[in-house]
């Protein structure tokens, strides 16, 4: 739900010009996207399906978290 959230979160930085809006919702799906990762495992899932889900939620959250932080002007790494 917190993908949702982010055509908002970018249209609300947008008008307002308060890029801490972008820092507090990168923060929030950040956090969101660990308990996930934590609780729902993601390559061992048990179907393909859900594996297949599983998977595109991580990339769309990745895409997210890229752009986002692009619009703040902090560039990222691919791997660590």
């Amino acid at each position: 739900l917190v993908l949702l959230r982010y055509p908002s979160t970018v249209a609300a930085v947008g008008r307002t010009l308060e890029p801490h809006r972008m820092c507090g919702y990168l923060y929030e799906l950040a956090v969101a996207f660990s308990r996930f990762f934590e609780h729902c495992p993601v390559l061992k899932a048990g179907d393909d399906a859900t594996r297949r889900s599983r998977l595109r939620l991580c990339g769309l959250t990745s895409r997210v978290l890229v752009d986002g932080l692009d619009c703040l002007g902090i560039e990222t790494i691919d791997r660590m």
